[in-house]
């Protein structure tokens, strides 16, 4: 299990926050852009709510039970 506040950096992380819906929260620098669970990813990109975000653009912070 992650732990709250944790930053998704490698592949096996999303995975486990994709297969146990786990809520990621995405920010921009410092500025919160979205909350919610991961539809898919590659390693370029993570859809969140039917958005895209760029990987090396933003940052991905798991929130369980958000």
């Amino acid at each position: 299990m992650r732990d709250l506040g944790d930053i998704l950096i490698y592949d096996s992380q999303f995975l486990f926050h994709l297969k146990h819906r786990v809520p990621v929260q995405v920010y921009e620098g410092e500025l919160h852009v979205e909350v919610g669970q991961i539809a898919r990813f590659n390693d370029h990109f993570v859809e969140i709510g039917q958005t895209l975000f760029n990987r090396k653009r933003f940052t991905f912070v798991s929130r369980p039970g958000y």
